[in-house]
């Protein structure tokens, strides 16, 4: 089982949060819906990656409000564990202009996350923000 390392922002505007669904061509989970994330690169601090990434999915500046824990999450379906830094960040607007790694987005509250198809794992994020 290969390990990656990635960040993942759960980005608030006012009382919503934003979620993403995969491109249709996405490696690991074509068309499901997650929150703003990537792989880090060599070398760069977990909370500029995760700004880097929120600028680059969806043109949105951020500001990192609360860094959450490191977890572990396991996909045996893919054969990979997944180890995951969380921040809960805040964007000043909502103007969401996607990247090619994305098909669409949407400003929904954390109550209705549960109606969505998600990448697994989705919950360890909003557990160890608070979220859930």
């Amino acid at each position: 089982m290969k390990t990656y390392f990635c960040v993942t922002a759960v980005v608030k505007h006012k009382d919503k949060v934003l979620i993403l669904k995969k491109a249709s061509n996405d490696y690991n989970y074509p068309n499901r819906w997650s929150f703003c994330s990537g792989y880090a690169k060599e070398f760069e601090a977990a909370e500029d990656g995760v700004l880097r990434e929120i600028k680059e999915e969806t043109g949105l500046d951020a500001k990192i409000v609360k860094k959450g824990k490191i977890v572990e999450i396991p996909d045996k379906v893919k054969d990979k564990r997944w180890v995951v830094a969380t921040y809960l960040c805040e964007a000043d607007n909502a103007d969401v202009k996607l990247c090619h790694e994305n098909a669409d987005f949407k400003w929904v509250s954390v109550d209705k996350l549960k109606d969505y198809d998600f990448v697994p794992g989705l919950s360890y994020s909003l557990d160890c923000l608070g979220l859930s």
